[in-house]
């Protein structure tokens, strides 16, 4: 069956750029200062988003893996006897600042074969849209996404098809065109309820090949493998 794939839909931690090196710090911060000396409450809000703070590896279902910010921040909500919502969410995104950004390999010349092969370029994240484009700026790589969006961009967050449809229709294509590629099942559900051509798993973030591989059309190893995997199906 020939499949053509005009835009490529990247997912960003776990798929760009490495995932503990970024996530398991932003936990940390955030969940000692929600709890402070109270450790009692420290575990309790690691459980609540899917951390476990004596190995900082996020278990299976983590919200931090999986779910938005918005999402993350009411689980703390409900958990915190003190601080609300909003409270919550500043601390949050207070604790985004100077965290590390380590790409899971040269992701220009990644991109540069992707353009030069006249694909069109989409990074969506159930992070801030703000956070995502600082991190691509950050690598310098954010010129070369024709779209960037995030949870709070107003399309919705994954695993909805929302983001997805989206950079389709701002690329000027169709969502059956398009290939989304991502560590977790939420980013491969996005695309199967979109439509997209190809749902193509990697093994850059916290999940293992059991885990999305009954969710995805191929699972490579690295977002690198990617230019070669996609030249393959036009042979």
């Amino acid at each position: 069956m020939s499949i053509t794939i005009k835009g490529v839909l990247f997912d960003k931690d776990g798929t760009l750029f490495k995932y503990g090196n970024t996530w398991q710090i932003w936990c940390d911060r955030v969940i000692q200062t929600l709890g402070g000396d109270d450790l009692k409450l420290q575990k309790a809000l690691a459980d609540g988003c899917g951390y476990d703070i004596d190995t900082q590896t996020f278990t299976p279902g983590s919200l931090v893996v999986n779910a938005s910010a918005h999402e993350i921040n009411l689980a703390w909500a409900d958990i915190h006897p003190a601080l609300d919502y909003k409270q919550i969410e500043a601390i949050g995104v207070e604790k985004l600042q100077n965290l590390p950004v380590i790409p899971v390999c040269d992701l220009h010349e990644l991109l540069t074969s992707l353009k030069n092969s006249g694909m069109m370029l989409g990074c969506a994240t159930n992070d801030f849209e703000s956070s995502a484009k600082t991190q691509l700026s950050e690598a310098a790589i954010q010129e070369q996404f024709d779209f960037i969006c995030g949870f709070d961009s107003g399309f919705g967050a994954k695993p909805g098809p929302g983001m997805l449809q989206a950079f389709a229709e701002k690329c000027g294509i169709n969502a059956s065109e398009v290939a989304m590629v991502g560590d977790s099942t939420h980013d491969l559900h996005c695309g199967r309820a979109a439509g997209a051509a190809l749902c193509v798993g990697v093994l850059t973030g916290p999940a293992q090949a059991e885990d999305i591989q009954d969710h995805a059309d191929i699972v490579l190893g690295s977002v690198e493998l990617l230019p070669e995997f996609l030249k393959r199906l036009d042979n």
